[in-house]
């Protein structure tokens, strides 16, 4: 198994670059398992969601969902990440957001204490006042 950086996931899904979408495929597909951590996931939100990319929303879960079923790729808890996933699409906040949620809801926390508004009101979270 090997571990997969962000840029080099970028330049597998974008093939906004010849020479290195190249190098990415063949890795990745010369190896038997890849990792990619929950770091990596968020940031690959990030980038898309940037410049020069740019993607909606729901081009970047659909994007995610395609990745989470490519059985080559392996996560740090892949369930987690579902139900970030499905959190995100309902909800107003960020993946990371609700990645954080489910992973703090996996160790029996009670609830994440934020001061992020677009979490108001949702479940397992609890918004501190700006003042």
């Amino acid at each position: 198994m090997i571990g997969l950086d962000t840029n080099v996931l970028i330049r597998y899904l974008t093939r906004d670059d010849e020479q290195q979408w190249q190098q990415a495929s063949t890795v990745i597909q010369a190896a038997d398992q890849c990792f990619l951590s929950n770091i990596v996931l968020c940031e690959i939100i990030w980038v898309l969601r940037g410049k020069p990319y740019q993607l909606s929303k729901a081009e970047i879960l659909s994007t995610l969902e395609t990745m989470l079923q490519i059985s080559k790729f392996t996560y740090e808890n892949r369930s987690i990440i579902y139900q970030a996933l499905q959190r995100t699409k309902q909800g107003r906040a960020d993946f990371s957001d609700y990645l954080i949620g489910a992973i703090a809801q996996s160790k029996n926390c009670n609830e994440v204490v934020t001061f992020d508004q677009k979490l108001d009101k949702d479940d397992g979270f609890r918004c501190l006042s700006h003042q």
